[in-house]
């Protein structure tokens, strides 16, 4: 019994991991794009709005490493023939920060940030 319990969440936080370190990889890319754009840029850098779109960056990364851990998950789990516990835990992670992040969007800026900037104008 002890056993499956240690198992469980071994497995757990390995799915949590995963997603996790996806996540930041894809930021990571995100990063290294937007700092050569500002780069190449011409003028001054603008350390305040560069970081701004790094950390927006940082939050569509990790809402995307969800989004996409939904997809790919059930393709991992019917390839594999001996992680299927870590791929049906990471499916059920993604979904539930699938939820998170789209109440965060919801409560925030919304779906369409652009639309609400006409809204605000008219």
């Amino acid at each position: 019994m002890f056993d499956f319990i240690e198992i469980f969440f071994k497995e757990l936080v390995a799915a949590f991991a995963l997603l996790v370190v996806a996540g930041f990889i894809l930021w990571m890319g995100f990063v290294l794009v937007v700092f050569f754009l500002e780069l190449f840029k011409p003028g001054d850098i603008q350390i305040r709005s560069y970081l701004y779109r790094v950390w927006r960056l940082f939050m569509l990364s990790f809402e995307l490493t969800a989004y996409g851990g939904i997809v790919v998950a059930p393709f991992l789990l019917k390839s594999t023939e001996d992680q299927h516990l870590r791929f049906t835990l990471v499916l059920i992670e993604a979904i539930l920060f699938s939820a998170l992040f789209l109440y965060i969007r919801w409560k925030t800026v919304g779906f369409f940030p652009q639309r609400k900037e006409r809204r605000r104008y008219r």
